[in-house]
């Protein structure tokens, strides 16, 4: 197997809750969590032209973000399958929108979506390449 070894600094408290899950979870090799984390990261921020199927998980203050949210929404609107909408509370929602386009197009769309005011949380995750 070709490796390469790495040094990685984390806050105290950060190694502790892994070690715990770990313990918890029975699992004992570190580097494949490492792994398993910066292949997600990757696939959320790497911008190229494959094409590629996800989800955008946002959660956002309705009153805030509605107006351009929409417009954010059409502006992507043959990349966007299909959305499903949840009220969370009298101001929040939740709204899973699946997709399809280049990695770069949805990273693109994520970017722009956490950038709303009123966005609290925006989420793009890969689910399948196209090959």
């Amino acid at each position: 197997m070709n490796v390469e070894k790495l040094s990685v600094s984390l806050p105290k408290e950060l190694v502790q809750e892994l070690n715990k899950f770990m313990e918890e979870n029975a699992i004992g090799d570190r580097s494949k969590i490492f792994q398993i984390a910066l292949r997600n990261f990757l696939d959320e921020n790497e911008k190229d032209d494959t094409v590629v199927y996800g989800i955008i998980n946002v959660v956002y203050d309705e009153h805030e973000a509605s107006r351009m949210f929409l417009e954010l929404q059409h502006e992507y609107l043959d990349r966007i399958i299909s959305t499903m909408h949840l009220h969370l509370n009298e101001r929040d929602c939740m709204e899973a929108i699946a997709v399809r386009g280049t990695r770069s197009e949805l990273v693109n769309l994520n970017s722009k979506l956490s950038q709303i005011r009123g966005v609290k949380k925006s989420r793009l995750l890969i689910s399948y390449e196209v090959r």
